[in-house]
């Protein structure tokens, strides 16, 4: 069973309150909160291994494995054959866009796109 108020506890800015209430969030799609394990992990990143990918330097190499890593455990969570199949990319807007232009060059007149309230606004 999950404890609420345990999880919270790892969130910092849901300990956030404006004039004396607590902060609500209701703007995921816009930035979602994430865990003061998460907000450790990119500070260690920036600090010890930011660099661009496929370079011969020890930063490089240092972050080609941490994708790799991140990767397949996304494969694994998701239950994805290879860990070829995991993309990830600067937000979903972004990735919602470049994969409505892969889309769309697959599409003919007549071919109709149906989507719900539901999808991501971009």
């Amino acid at each position: 069973m999950l404890d609420p108020a345990r999880m919270r506890s790892h969130f910092p800015t849901l300990a956030r309150s404006y004039n004396g209430e607590p902060l609500l969030y209701f703007d995921n799609p816009a930035g979602t909160q994430v865990p003061r394990e998460t907000i450790a992990g990119y500070a260690s990143y920036l600090q010890h291994s930011n660099a661009n990918v496929g370079g011969a330097f020890v930063t490089s190499r240092e972050t080609d494995a941490l994708l790799a890593d991140a990767r397949q455990a996304m494969a694994d969570l998701l239950g994805a054959a290879s860990s070829q199949e995991i993309v990830f990319g600067p937000n979903m807007t972004s990735l919602t866009f470049q994969l409505s232009h892969a889309l769309a060059r697959r599409l003919a007149p007549g071919d109709e796109v149906v989507i719900t309230e539901l999808e991501h606004d971009a």
